[in-house]
């Protein structure tokens, strides 16, 4: 009788300890934030300060982080090319909506889209286009971000 009080224990306080894992990872897993950012209280990172790599009118959700083996970035004078590769645990469809609206505050202009299994967003600018696509992988979510020239030579 005492083995078995003992087994029932045990696996009372795992069933506890799970209960508070899943309670604890339900607002990260499903897309939620912490209760600040569920009551509209508080404003994400991605929009209070977001990042600037390789290129000054690019912003980058605070999120996403830089993958250096995957990116390249060429520069011949002014002019700027290349491919930024990012990563990050974050809903995708929260990039799109970033992008959508940081890209229109650098005055970059949205000139079509795609949605769904991959979505991609072309921007442009008066000397430059930027294509940015956005998929998911295994734990991350990850953004390509193309930019090249419209006018002149590299």
């Amino acid at each position: 009788m005492g083995k078995g009080l003992y087994t029932g224990w045990k696996t009372s306080i795992a069933v506890v300890l799970i209960a508070a894992l899943l309670s604890s990872c339900a607002g990260w897993w499903f897309g939620g934030g912490s209760a600040g950012e569920a009551s509209g209280t508080g404003a994400s990172k991605s929009q209070v300060s977001p990042r600037f790599y390789d290129f000054a009118d690019i912003p980058v959700p605070q999120e996403l982080s830089l993958v250096p083996k995957m990116s390249q970035v060429f520069q011949s004078g002014h002019l700027k090319a290349g491919l930024l590769v990012l990563k990050g645990r974050v809903d995708p469809s929260s990039v799109v909506n970033f992008f959508t609206v940081a890209m229109n505050r650098e005055n970059w202009k949205l000139k079509g889209s795609s949605r769904y299994r991959k979505p991609i967003l072309i921007f442009e600018k008066p000397e430059k286009t930027c294509v940015i696509s956005v998929y998911e992988k295994r734990w991350h979510t990850y953004v390509e971000i193309y930019v090249v020239p419209t006018s002149g030579t590299l």
